[in-house]
């Protein structure tokens, strides 16, 4: 069976809310972004938030975000760039869910936030943005499930996730019943050492 969460992540202008969707659509669940959820316990923007109370701030609304998610219903969730960068927001993942990284090219990320007006063409922020990406990709490869989401089409990325999951969960449950296979094979010889080993009532 699925985890009943799937924590969608992936770097800033990728196509991870789109295929989270797509995603959510196929496994008949809502899918949550962890961004809006912040915002709308915030009743501002992002950008309000960060100028408000600076990055701090911002981290300490997504982890509460982050907690109220993994102890909600069955769900898509779809993280912040910087969520699972964070060891303890992975760790909060990790016990309620199954990461999935939707890795996109730094230049598919970079045209999506142009595109989302995130950066200016001419912003010198792209310098950093491209050193962001490196940083992050490490962290975002620790995830338990990673899909190719260059230039593709949400739907497939969505298929494959799917397949990757179901492909988890049974490798996951051979391992528990070769694991039970061998301790009951363990449980017989020990029964057997007994039987031919251990004192009989009658010799004390």
């Amino acid at each position: 069976m699925i985890p009943d969460r799937v924590f969608i992540i992936g770097f800033l202008g990728s196509p991870k809310l789109d295929v989270g969707t797509v995603l959510a659509e196929k496994l008949e669940r809502p899918v949550f972004d962890l961004e809006q959820m912040i915002e709308a316990s915030a009743r501002m923007p992002i950008k309000e938030i960060y100028r408000k109370e600076g990055d701090s701030g911002y981290r300490q609304r997504e982890r509460r975000a982050l907690v109220t998610a993994s102890t909600g219903p069955p769900a898509v969730i779809v993280t912040g760039a910087g969520t699972f960068v964070d060891r303890g927001n992975r760790q909060t993942i990790s016990q309620s869910g199954v990461s999935v990284y939707v890795a996109a090219s730094l230049e598919q990320c970079l045209a999506g936030a142009l595109e989302k007006g995130l950066l200016r063409p001419d912003d010198e922020s792209n310098e950093r943005f491209t050193n962001l990406f490196d940083i992050r990709t490490r962290e975002y490869e620790k995830a338990d499930v990673i899909v190719d989401a260059v230039d593709r089409d949400p739907d497939a990325v969505a298929d494959d996730i799917l397949q990757m999951l179901e492909d988890r969960v049974w490798a996951r449950e051979s391992q528990l019943t070769t694991r039970r296979r061998q301790d009951g094979g363990r449980s017989s010889q020990a029964a057997a050492w007994r039987e031919r080993w251990a004192p009989s009532a009658s010799c004390c």
